[in-house]
């Protein structure tokens, strides 16, 4: 006897008044999230107010409160959603491929390409970096610090296979080239330069000159 196996797709139909306030919902937070970013690149996550973010974005304080909890639940709502994106081209170019500068010129373009198109959240990203660890921006930005830290180094962990006196320095080696393109990144970004194919080159020939001298 022949097995069937039937398959049926259930279509669900909901009130419009409901459909209606969920896109609501889902535009509210949105705009929180757009507004509470910007304010954040501009005076930094700590001097800007609650209430700066409910005025900027046309909502009052439950309604910030509502979908966030926190202002510290708007950052981190704002850190895994363009973090996210930004730690996924991290891991997807830092995966490991036998050519060293072929992947170290993939990260830094890619890098300097996301920033260019989300240039808030990286300024954003910058001044977290560098934020005093009793801060609450500091604690936020843990956690995608060590998810990028953690692939870099596996990179040149991986690399020092090929290249036997890399060995043991992949936290260095990571720590200085993020360095490197957060420089040239902010350089780009403040159009004190742009990224060409022989600036990309020359990033990288000087980063692998001093791993290899």
């Amino acid at each position: 006897m022949k097995k069937v196996v039937l398959l049926f797709r259930l279509t669900v139909y909901l009130p419009v008044g409901i459909v209606n306030r969920m896109e609501h919902e889902t535009s509210t937070r949105h705009t929180i999230l757009v507004k509470a970013l910007d304010l954040f690149s501009l005076k930094g996550y700590e001097s800007a107010s609650v209430q700066e973010i409910c005025d900027q974005s046309g909502i009052t304080k439950p309604t910030l409160y509502h979908h966030f909890g926190s202002k510290r639940g708007v950052l981190d709502a704002i850190i895994g959603e363009y973090g996210g994106a930004m730690f996924s081209i991290i891991e997807r170019e830092s995966s490991y491929n036998h050519d060293l500068v072929m992947n170290l010129k993939a990260l830094t373009r890619s890098l300097i390409g996301f920033a260019l198109s989300n240039q808030s959240f990286y300024r954003l990203y910058i001044t977290l970096s560098a934020a005093a660890p009793e801060t609450q921006g500091y604690a936020a930005y843990q956690s995608l610090r060590t998810g990028i830290d953690g692939c870099i180094e596996s990179m040149f962990r991986k690399a020092a296979e090929d290249h036997g006196n890399m060995r043991g320095r992949e936290k260095a080696y990571s720590e200085t080239f993020q360095g490197v393109v957060r420089t040239w990144t902010m350089l780009v970004l403040n159009k004190e330069t742009q990224l060409t194919d022989d600036t990309l080159h020359a990033i990288v020939h000087y980063y692998m000159h001093g791993i290899f001298s």
